[in-house]
């Protein structure tokens, strides 16, 4: 992992503790008041490496920082190469990076594109060779992770003994992504307490076939038993939580869990996200098998919003929990919302 509380082990060990390193935006400010007074706007920035970066330039320092993790986490023959990287990235052009007029007319080239720069310069800069398979960038906003992961489940379900890399990243912290956003109103400032606070993270996790290691590779693992998406729909539709919902059900009536899950939600503070949230509880608690609680972690009070990562930093935060052994639950969903109205539901358990 690479986010502003830092590494992977660190940063999961700031979250349990409630730390955050929320600061002022040092290359962004905005104006408020009859006296337009100059203020700063809260944000969740990695420490150093992505000061003085915008556009690619800054998710290939965010990436880098993730692959670096990864790489001194992992034996050196761990990744092979028939690995392949599934990469949750957003469009370019909601990071206003320019792109050519084919490619404007084509969002899969055009992450194919940008996967192909990211990913080329970050190994360039850390002077790491690829020892993997094929890349492939995954869309989808807020459930890109999800779609990536569950492009890697179809993957490893084809091919025994296999392996694969699922990564993201991603930053709202681009002046030309937070300037709309403020006149939308849609960021946490000191008028307006129900908005996001931007952030920026990279995630990248080896997975292998739980059935295809020994007995004592899985002491203490967090297993991912499902992954469930809905389709954004053809109108915009309220946040009646229902499609989350769906998510849900289409998960747990194949699993046996003994007690009610835990809940991770990339809730951002927004007024329509907590409405969903809330219906969802509605919906869940009128239906078997009538759930009681639901005690949840919001990673964007540590992390901020980080876009297409907030399902990956959901995934890591549980899944340090569940092998660490201080999760609340032995199972743990993590839940996400895209803004086109996509929804996605992560399902993971403990191996013991």
């Amino acid at each position: 992992m690479g986010s502003a509380l830092g590494p992977h082990i660190q940063a999961c060990a700031a979250f349990r503790a409630g730390l955050d390193r929320m600061r002022g935006a040092r290359d962004f400010h905005y104006f408020a008041g009859e006296e337009n007074e100059k203020l700063e706007l809260r944000v969740a920035a990695l420490p150093v490496a992505t000061f003085g970066f915008s556009g690619v330039g800054r998710l290939v320092a965010i990436a880098c920082e993730t692959f670096q993790d990864l790489r001194e986490r992992l034996a050196p023959a761990a990744i092979t190469r028939e690995t392949p990287l599934f990469l949750a990235l957003p469009d370019p052009l909601d990071l206003g990076i320019p792109v050519s007029p084919e490619l404007e007319r084509n969002e899969e080239r055009r992450l194919e594109s940008l996967c192909r720069r990211v990913l080329s310069l970050t190994f360039e800069n850390l002077g790491w060779t690829w020892p993997g398979g094929a890349w492939k960038a995954m869309p989808g906003g807020h459930t890109a992770f999800a779609r990536a992961l569950q492009a890697a489940g179809a993957y490893l379900a084809g091919r025994p003994g296999g392996s694969c890399v699922v990564a993201a990243v991603d930053s709202l912290l681009d002046p030309q992504l937070l300037e709309p956003m403020l006149l939308q109103r849609r960021l946490k400032t000191e008028d307006n307490p129900v908005g996001i606070i931007p952030g920026e993270a990279g995630v990248a996790l080896l997975l292998r076939a739980a059935d295809r290691l020994p007995v004592a590779d899985l002491r203490s693992r967090a297993l991912i038993r499902g992954v469930s998406l809905t389709a954004p729909p053809d109108e915009e539709l309220p946040p009646d939580g229902r499609a989350l919902a769906a998510c849900v059900r289409a998960l747990l009536p194949a699993q046996e869990l003994e007690t009610e899950p835990f809940w991770v939600s990339d809730h951002t503070g927004e007024e329509e996200r907590a409405l969903e949230w809330g219906n969802l509880q509605v919906l869940l608690k009128g239906e078997p098998p009538h759930w009681g609680t639901f005690d949840a972690w919001f990673p964007v009070m540590g992390f901020g919003d980080t876009g297409a990562v907030s399902g990956g930093v959901g995934l890591c935060l549980a899944a340090r929990a569940l092998e660490r052994g201080y999760a609340p639950a032995r199972s743990i969903l993590v839940l996400s919302a895209a803004e086109d109205g996509g929804r996605s539901a992560i399902l993971l358990t403990s191996s013991v």
